[in-house]
């Protein structure tokens, strides 16, 4: 331990601080000339930190440095005596890093310039009773840049004195503190970032929900369709099935009509018309019955129907002549029986041919009708 002679010695060593030019007890001064001689001692061995011992009174009182590394104050751009008021005037910001167990993350608190005069008691207390200090401050230096500062320091105390003194070091950790920032910076675009992916997931998924719901409306929709177009085929199947019914009962109803037709002319007209030819003397009462007779059976077979389905613009007369030139009639017979002329007939015959299209063409006309009769 130094001597009262040392302790006074040392104030005479570019001594700038309080405590050993003051009146306070021998067991502080010694603490504190004992810190300064190794403080001293540790400069020396080149080591990056920068050793300080700043004290402070329990009552409201300025900090001030008992001892600062000369090559801080260097970096600093100021004065030793005048380095504690630099930084109390200079520090933008104050982060603390709290750590609470080590399943919970690293809860950082961020206090800037405005926030650390107004709560300076308040931190002195608590660093007091903790009895630590971990914190790191931005710091504005004289060439206009910013640095970042790692404070790292022991608390005492001495209450005969009312003095606490702070041993600790500074650490310049700038690069660190730059790539917290960053990554700071990148965590809070990365959380941007997927919680806009996240937004484009939930609009993505109701898009897709509401797809699925007009899908599933579709297909409702469509089944609902097919069943009923379903329904109205079977529908029209049966309407179809009904309709062949109907058609068939038509035709066999119209069988059993053509087949009545010709057994009453049969049974009913033909023995009359031969009773009549019997007692006939003239010739033309023989002929007008045989062309009776011969009416009578186009009337019950199928040429004046097919006549008159394929060729529909032939005109009764033109049908009347078709008829007896089937039968084998002459040109003459044809005019007697119709009491017509000749040319007449022959102007009938060519308007025959032409509209059964065989005009200009050497078909027989008779041959081609009864082809219409088979």
């Amino acid at each position: 331990m130094a001597t009262d002679k040392e302790l006074n010695r040392l104030t005479d060593q570019n001594y700038y601080g309080i405590i050993l030019a003051g009146d306070f007890s021998r067991k502080l001064k010694s603490r504190v000339s004992d810190c300064i001689a190794r403080f001293h001692s540790f400069e020396k061995t080149g080591n990056p930190a920068f050793a300080y011992l700043s004290a402070w009174k329990k009552q409201k009182t300025p900090i001030w440095y008992e001892f600062i590394s000369e090559r801080l104050v260097r970096f600093l751009g100021c004065k030793p005596e005048t380095a504690a008021d630099f930084l109390r005037n200079n520090i933008i910001e104050r982060r603390e890093y709290k750590y609470i167990d080590s399943t919970a993350p690293i809860a950082q608190e961020t206090i800037d310039q405005k926030e650390l005069r107004v709560s300076e008691t308040a931190m002195r207390k608590a660093v007091e009773k903790l009895g630590i200090v971990e914190a790191v401050y931005k710091v504005a230096i004289d060439n206009g840049q910013t640095i970042w500062i790692k404070d790292q320091a022991v608390i005492e105390s001495y209450s005969k004195d009312d003095i606490r003194l702070s041993l600790g070091c500074l650490t310049i950790v700038s690069k660190e503190m730059e790539a917290e920032d960053e990554l700071q910076v990148a965590q809070k675009e990365l959380t941007r970032y997927r919680d806009h992916l996240e937004d484009l997931v939930k609009e993505r998924n109701i898009k897709l929900i509401e797809a699925n719901k007009r899908l599933r409306k579709e297909i409702h929709e469509r089944k609902e369709a097919e069943t009923s177009l379903l329904v109205q085929s079977q529908h029209l199947e049966e309407v179809n099935t009904a309709l062949k019914v109907l058609l068939k009962q038509r035709e066999d109803d119209k069988k059993a009509l053509e087949e009545a037709v010709v057994s009453n002319v049969k049974e009913l007209i033909y023995p009359y018309i031969e009773r009549l030819r019997q007692y006939s003397s003239n010739e033309n009462q023989r002929t007008l019955l045989g062309i009776l007779e011969a009416n009578l059976n186009n009337i019950v077979s199928p040429f004046i129907s097919k006549i008159s389905s394929i060729i529909l613009n032939f005109t009764p007369m033109e049908i009347k002549v078709a008829n007896l030139v089937r039968e084998g009639r002459t040109n003459k017979e044809i005019a007697d029986l119709l009491f017509l002329s000749i040319n007449t007939i022959l102007v009938h015959r060519h308007h025959i041919r032409t509209k059964l299209g065989i005009k200009n063409k050497k078909a027989n006309l008779r041959s081609h009708l009864l082809s219409l009769s088979s």
